[in-house]
């Protein structure tokens, strides 16, 4: 329920008028929520990821917040990464990227 009522609490988009938008947004949810009780054939379980996110495959997905300068690696961080990926593999610039979404579902969130 807290949880809920957090994420309605997200959704109200002028705070000007916040009682109404929060109405809106619980009766939005109430009628989707009806429709898939009765045409679960609607649902198809798949959830997209955030706007912004980049799949990596194998169930791996970057999420925002990320660098918006890309940087050079320094010598000793560009031979690790070459060693990990392949001697032959360019190396590009890169970005630092806050959370990663892992296999199981987790979110892992680095210092940065």
């Amino acid at each position: 329920m807290e949880h809920t009522i957090g994420n309605l609490g997200q959704e109200i988009w002028q705070p000007s008028k916040p009682y109404e938008n929060l109405t809106e947004e619980g009766v939005w949810h109430c009628r989707v929520n009806a429709l898939l009780a009765s045409m679960p054939e609607l649902n198809d379980g798949t959830k997209g990821y955030p706007k912004g996110s980049v799949e990596l495959g194998q169930g791996y997905v970057l999420l925002r917040k990320r660098d918006k300068q890309s940087w050079l690696l320094t010598r000793e961080e560009a031979q690790v990464i070459s060693e990990f990926i392949g001697k032959n593999q360019p190396l590009h610039h890169f970005k630092w990227w806050v959370r990663l979404g892992l296999l199981n579902g987790q979110i892992a969130r680095s210092l940065w």
